[in-house]
C-alpha cells in the first residue's frame, strides 16, 4: 500500500428494495454468504468504474476485490465493469477517474486509501454518481460511500489458528509498517493466539515496505529463526507475497487475509478471513440503480458476510487436524454471535 495516511476502509452497505432488483442470503454450512439477485427484463445496466492498487496476482488486497466484481457480474448481467491498476498515485490516478466519469460510469470506486482526497473532490464535483474510497473519514453525503474491514476479527480468527496448529508455542506475525490498522491485527492476533492456547508468543516484524516481497521474506526468515513455527504475513498487500513464499519454503503453516490464501502459498497456507465485497458493491449497485444515494459506512465482519472463513483445501487442509477444524469454525461461529469480547477499535472507532 502506499506510504501515506494508511488506513483503509470500504464503501458502505444498506440495500434498497426495488421492483425490478432484489437479493436474498443463503448462509452455506461453512458460513459463506451467496448473493442470489433476480432481476427482470427492465432492468438498468449499470456501468461500474474501479481503480485498484496493484493485479490480483500481486496483491490480496486488490485480488479479493477483483473476485468480488467477478462474483457479482455473474449475477447481475446488466452490470458493466471497468478496472483500473493505478490507483497507488493518486496523480495518474486521478486523470484515469475522471476519464471513467466521462465515459460516463454510474458507479466509482476508488479502492485505495492514497485516493482520499481525490475521492472527496471528485464526489463534490459529481454529486449524482454514487462513489466510495478506502477512507476512515466519516461518508460524505449525498454521494461518497466509506467503507472498512474489522482487523481485530481478522487478527483474532487467523492467529488462534496458528496458536492451536503450533508445536513451539511462538508463532510470527510479519507486516508492512507499524500503522494503525497493522497495530490492530497485530493487538488482536495476541489476543486470539492466548485464546487458543495461552502463554503462545507472537513474534512480531515489519519490513518497512508494502511492495518489497524480499524485505518481508528476510523478515519472517528471522521470525522462523527465532522459533516460529507458524507465520501470518500481514499487509495484504505485495510485500506479504514474500512471507508467503517462505511458508512454502520452509514447510510452515501460513494465515493469511483479504484474499484466499491458497492463490499464494497453495500447500502451506491454513486459512484465510477473505473479504466478500460483492456485499458492498451490491449496495452501491442499489443505490445507483434506485437514485436513492445514501453515503454510509460499512464494516465488513464475519456477522455481516463481509468476512468469509476460508480453510484450506487440498493438502494443505491436512495440516489441521479434524478435531482443531471444528474448534475454528466453532469461534468463527461465537464471531458471529458475538460471543467473543474484543476490545474498541482504535483503526476505525467509527464501528466497533
Amino acid at each position: 500500500m502506499p506510504k501515506v495516511s494508511l488506513r483503509r476502509s470500504f464503501f458502505a452497505s444498506r440495500s434498497a428494495s426495488f421492483s425490478s432488483f432484489f437479493c436474498r442470503l443463503l448462509l452455506t454450512a461453512s458460513v459463506a454468504v451467496s448473493l442470489v439477485h433476480v432481476f427482470d427484463a427492465n432492468a438498468a445496466t449499470i456501468s461500474l468504474g474501479a481503480l485498484l492498487e496493484s493485479r490480483p496476482a500481486t496483491q490480496p488486497w486488490s485480488a479479493s476485490f477483483v473476485d468480488s466484481v467477478n462474483k457479482l457480474k455473474k449475477i447481475d448481467k446488466d452490470l458493466k465493469v471497468s478496472l483500473s491498476y493505478q490507483a497507488f498515485d493518486p496523480t495518474s490516478a486521478e486523470p484515469v477517474a475522471r476519464q471513467m466519469l466521462g465515459a460516463p460510469v454510474d458507479v466509482l470506486i476508488m479502492h485505495s486509501f492514497a485516493l482520499n482526497d481525490v475521492a472527496h473532490k471528485l464526489a463534490a464535483q459529481n454529486p449524482k454518481v454514487v462513489m466510495s474510497v478506502s477512507s476512515f473519514d466519516q461518508p460524505m453525503k449525498p454521494n461518497l460511500n466509506i467503507s472498512t474491514v474489522s482487523y481485530l476479527q481478522v487478527g483474532y480468527s487467523q492467529c488462534w489458528l496458528l496458536a492451536k496448529l503450533s508445536k513451539s508455542g511462538k508463532i510470527g506475525f510479519v507486516g508492512a509498517m507499524p500503522v494503525p490498522y497493522a497495530n490492530e491485527l497485530l493487538k488482536a492476533c495476541e489476543l486470539g493466539a492466548n485464546a487458543a492456547k495461552s502463554g503462545t508468543t507472537v513474534l512480531s516484524a515489519f519490513s518497512n515496505s508494502f511492495s518489497d516481497q524480499q524485505a518481508t521474506r528476510e523478515q519472517a526468515r528471522t521470525l522462523v529463526e527465532r522459533g516460529a513455527d507458524g507465520l501470518f504475513p500481514a499487509s495484504a498487500t505485495e510485500d506479504s507475497l514474500g512471507g508467503f513464499q517462505l511458508c512454502e519454503q520452509q514447510k510452515i503453516p501460513c494465515v493469511g487475509w483479504a484474499s484466499d490464501i491458497k492463490r499464494y502459498a497453495p500447500n502451506y497456507g491454513v486459512s484465510s478471513a477473505v473479504i466478500d465485497w460483492s456485499v458492498s458493491i451490491h449496495a452501491l449497485v442499489d443505490q445507483a440503480r434506485t437514485g436513492k444515494l445514501d453515503a454510509t459506512t460499512f464494516d465488513a465482519t464475519y456477522g455481516n458476510h463481509g468476512l468469509v472463513s476460508v480453510t484450506a483445501s487440498g493438502n494443505a487442509a491436512k495440516l489441521i487436524p479434524a478435531n482443531v477444524k471444528a474448534d475454528f469454525d466453532a469461534m468463527v461461529r461465537d464471531l458471529i454471535a458475538e460471543k467473543v469480547s474484543l476490545p474498541k477499535s482504535t483503526a476505525h472507532p467509527c464501528c466497533e
